[in-house]
């Protein structure tokens, strides 16, 4: 009880001093009163994952906080994202029901897109008309549902069909929809991206304090609920590894490098910057803290994506690259510097044995994969060569997103969901131009989530899907950078045409001349006139 309260008042003093400092230092993105929306709406929900003992009961106060506390919110994608970190990942079999035995597990995040996301798949949406921007993303996204749907009943029961299929939807769905077919103007592109940034701000403050503490204060919250608890203490280098309410280090570093472009889009857009810098920092700080390499490239990439994609890109690299170079160098006289360089991949020389699992887990499961290359397997865990790789846990842990879609749908499921990925990322990628020549300040948050995106494919090379929130935040990342694209396609076509730059302006048509007084000769006046017709002459 005593670590439980401890706990409680650590997240929530760290929580709440978070949002105040939002509103001093993003105040220009959005107004002090959705500031304190978002501030009610998570402190709410922290204190319910603290406070009340039983699972079920906190998962029914997140969706009715959601729905209450969040109901003047008018930018539901926003509310979303506030509350998509704010949760410890845990989940609960539903009981069933009519004969069903455990029907489906559920994760506090499946009722926000319950609650929120769904809602707006059913309402008059502003964006109704799709433009064939992005389309080939959504055929991409559409077959790979329909797969997944039929494969969810291959080889299984009815039920246990159903209880995949529901998962599936749950899952997917929601995101990428809804972010996909927003019409997401510049005010609330802006919002929703501070949406996603600031509670990870707040997650790496909490971060450093498990590091320096050597504890993780969100186990509290579920030591509680009587389930299931996946929470295990890792160490690198001597080092703890956070991951705040994610449970997972590379899940949550996944979710700081993606944000890092975000920030930096945020802080471009405005006059104030010194203290937005200061959350960038952050960010930084709580990537350190997962000791994780694989996010730590994420970030590295998300970064030089976003610089890329601007307008110029070769000035801006070569900056990026001397700045990177001094902070390498000052990184390097510092007391912790020689033992992050030493994580490094690469340059650093510690311990290899993760990357060693990773590539005998390649090896071995590829090599599974193809025996059942077209589709997958649904038994693709049991199969003989795969025990090799059962880890100290007893568990298989298939750290590569892309393999395990392969091991679970084959190659017909691999190229759909590469599909997705890419062409959502392309459709920003070709739409940043057209959002630059009518508003650039709104092209630079398309260049963010495409960062954002890019990074996050790379990641998820190192981690698997079904942990924590990644798969809701990939899709959602295609989701939005398609919804961008259509966005922008909508803004080129309402602004006023204007004459190319290169083209001179017509020059002004020559004064008219003033037409000549008509004469009149003297000789044709009456005698007593012709006097004044000599006088004008």
């Amino acid at each position: 009880m005593a670590e439980s309260l401890k706990a409680v008042i650590i997240i929530f003093t760290i929580s709440l001093g978070g949002f105040v400092y939002a509103r001093a230092a993003f105040g220009e993105i959005v107004d002090g009163r959705t500031i304190d929306r978002w501030r009610n709406v998570f402190l709410a929900a922290t204190l319910a994952a603290f406070l009340i003992p039983n699972f079920w009961l906190f998962l029914f106060a997140v969706g009715l906080i959601a729905i209450a506390l969040g109901a003047s919110e008018k930018n539901k994608p926003a509310l979303y994202l506030v509350l998509l970190f704010a949760l410890p990942v845990a989940d609960a079999i539903v009981p069933g029901f009519g004969g069903i035995q455990n029907f489906l597990a559920l994760f506090p995040f499946n009722i926000l897109a319950i609650v929120i996301l769904w809602p707006m798949l059913f309402a008059r949406q502003e964006n109704r008309e799709l433009h064939p921007i992005g389309s080939i993303a959504d055929y991409f996204f559409i077959a790979y549902s329909l797969l997944m749907l039929a494969l969810a009943f291959r080889d299984t029961t009815v039920t246990d069909g159903f209880r995949q299929s529901t998962a599936f939807i749950l899952t997917t769905i929601g995101p990428y929809l809804v972010f996909s077919r927003i019409n997401w103007t510049k005010e609330r592109l802006k919002a929703t991206t501070l949406a996603f940034v600031l509670p990870l701000i707040i997650m790496s403050a909490i971060a450093l304090v498990e590091v320096v503490l050597r504890w993780h204060p969100y186990k509290s919250a579920i030591d509680h609920w009587d389930i299931a608890e996946r929470v295990r203490y890792t160490f690198r280098s001597g080092y703890l590894r956070a991951f705040t309410s994610v449970f997972a280090p590379i899940s949550f570093g996944l979710f700081l490098a993606a944000a890092v472009p975000l920030a930096m889009a945020l802080i471009s857009s405005m006059q104030r910057k010194m203290l937005a810098i200061g959350g960038l920092a952050a960010l930084g700080v709580g990537l350190l803290a997962t000791f994780s390499r694989g996010p730590w490239i994420g970030a590295a990439l998300a970064v030089v994506a976003f610089v890329f994609t601007s307008d110029r890109p070769f000035k801006n690299l070569t900056r990026l690259g001397l700045i990177g170079t001094a902070g390498f160098l000052a990184l390097s006289v510092t007391p912790i510097g020689d033992q992050i360089i030493g994580l490094l991949p690469f340059v650093g020389d510690s311990s290899t044995s993760s990357i060693d699992y990773r590539e005998q887990l390649m090896d071995i499961g590829w090599s599974v994969a193809m025996e059942t290359r077209w589709f997958g397997s649904e038994d693709f865990m049991s199969h003989p060569a795969m025990q090799q790789l059962v880890q100290g846990q007893g568990i298989i842990d298939i750290v590569n997103s892309y393999l395990r879609v392969t091991l679970e749908s084959g190659l017909v499921g691999l190229f759909l969901f590469v599909g997705v990925s890419f062409f959502s990322a392309l459709s920003a990628w070709r739409a940043i131009g057209a959002a630059r020549a009518a508003d650039p300040e709104f092209a630079v948050y398309g260049q963010a989530w495409l960062a954002a995106l890019a990074s996050t494919l790379l990641v998820i090379a190192t981690t698997s899907s079904v942990v924590a929130q990644v798969a809701e935040v990939h899709w959602l990342l295609c989701g939005m950078c398609v919804g961008f694209a259509r966005s922008a396609e909508a803004l080129r076509l309402a602004a006023p045409a204007t004459a190319p730059a290169n083209i001179p302006p017509e020059p002004p048509p020559p004064p008219r001349a003033a037409a000549p007084k008509p004469s009149i000769a003297a000789h044709s006046l009456p005698p007593h006139l012709r006097q004044y017709a000599d006088r004008e002459k």
